[in-house]
């Protein structure tokens, strides 16, 4: 736990729009991940991106400081100068050992999220740990305090009112998109179809809306969505050559540079001159600026869901110090279970000395005596040998184990 570093660029210190020039896409994550892992010497690391955030979660012997997390910055961001990345490097919040058990503990439970008391951030802590596990970038320290984050995440919406009404990027997007009282039969294009296009169509699908188009980089990631609510998937790069028009546009997609640029929007219209709504929940943004300036529509973007998310900071002052016991409990047992791992780490011998003692004691330094014995006592002797193998192995690290969770509980 000791080892537990978190470099951390939120909404709370950052624009989100220079938040966005760390997000690295899916095509060159596990690379660029790989490389700055081994540059920095790393023993574990986890990247998680969302819309107001970019951590970087890593074990390391020595603490982090504003030079360490330049240099990993610059792995991440090699096209900003000298300047700007010390700059940014000096603004950015650093967390060393428990205090990064303590930092992780808060994002998912969502008490330092844009919106307090959204959901969306377990499902993202979780998935990007999945990822990274995938890439084989993590071990033992990162899967139990993951594993601690989305357990005490669940005993903070369980057992407070943080989400008694319900606040996400997603549902403070619906209402906006309710103030336009689009009909049912609008045409609803989507862009990406990751969880945040999954929840707003949802949404939809709920209000009875269905004329979707769902279109996406990977196809069968876009073809899931028609299965669960309609609609036709379409490949990212066929966007050019769509003609149906759409009434609504919802973009989120993982790329790190925009998709969606002037000639498209152009094409997307087809020719059509009414004014379109266009929400873009990604970070960095889908719709280039120009898109924006040149045509006339109903914008929405991170930035301004982020204001209207402020307004429900009030409401929720009670619910986040209930949460704090919670994150405090949580933090123990982590602590908790981190040590007991421990503990089994430096205990993994045992067994195979245990078993190396045995087999010398049977093969070698009494093997002439057990030549006298018949098969009977010969099957005793296995039995007994195997049942003291067995609590010589699992006794003393019971004792152990009781031994330093007595002195964590004093502590």
């Amino acid at each position: 736990m000791n080892e537990l570093r978190v470099v951390a660029l939120t909404h709370k210190h950052f624009a989100l729009d220079t938040i966005g020039k760390f997000h690295i896409a899916d095509d060159t994550r596990k690379e660029k991940l790989a490389a700055i892992a081994r540059e920095i010497g790393m023993s574990e690391l986890m990247y998680l991106s969302t819309c107001n955030r970019v951590e970087i979660i890593f074990s390391l012997p020595h603490f982090v400081c504003p030079g360490v997390t330049a240099n990993i910055l610059r792995l991440i961001q090699p096209s900003l100068t000298e300047s700007e990345i010390r700059t940014i490097a000096a603004e950015a919040e650093r967390f060393n050992g428990q205090e990064a058990s303590e930092h992780l503990l808060n994002v998912a439970s969502s008490l330092d999220s844009a919106i307090i008391g959204e959901r969306e951030i377990i499902t993202q802590l979780r998935k990007a740990y999945e990822e990274c596990a995938a890439m084989e970038l993590t071990g033992d320290d990162l899967r139990l305090i993951i594993r601690q984050c989305i357990q005490t995440a669940k005993e903070v919406f369980t057992h407070t009112d943080l989400a008694k009404k319900p606040v996400s990027v997603v549902s403070l997007a619906w209402e906006e998109f309710r103030r336009h009282d689009l009909p049912k039969d609008a045409r609803i294009l989507f862009i990406g179809a990751g969880q945040i296009i999954r929840n707003f169509s949802k949404f939809l699908f709920e209000n009875n809306y269905s004329n979707f188009t769902f279109a996406n980089r990977t196809l069968v990631n876009a073809v899931t969505l028609t299965e669960s609510f309609g609609g036709k998937a379409l490949q990212l790069d066929e966007l050019q050559h769509f003609t149906e028009g759409f009434d609504a546009l919802i973009s989120c997609t993982g790329s790190d540079s925009h998709v969606v640029n002037s000639n498209l929007y152009a094409q997307l219209l087809h020719g059509e001159a009414d004014k379109k709504t266009v929400f873009d929940l990604a970070l960095p943004n889908d719709v280039h600026s120009d898109v924006i300036n040149q045509f006339d529509m109903h914008y929405y973007s991170m930035e301004q869901i982020r204001e209207k998310a402020q307004e429900n900071l009030q409401y929720r002052e009670q619910a986040i110090a209930d949460c704090l016991p919670i994150i405090q409990a949580g933090l123990r047992d982590f602590e908790k279970t981190h040590k007991e791992r421990q503990i089994e780490k430096a205990m993994v011998s045992i067994p195979e000395t245990i078993k190396e003692i045995r087999n010398t004691a049977l093969g070698s330094v009494f093997a002439k005596d057990l030549e006298t014995l018949d098969e009977h006592s010969r099957d005793v002797l296995e039995k007994i040998m195997n049942y003291m193998e067995k609590k010589y192995i699992s006794i003393p690290m019971k004792m152990a184990k009781d031994v330093l969770l007595d002195e964590v509980n004093k502590n």
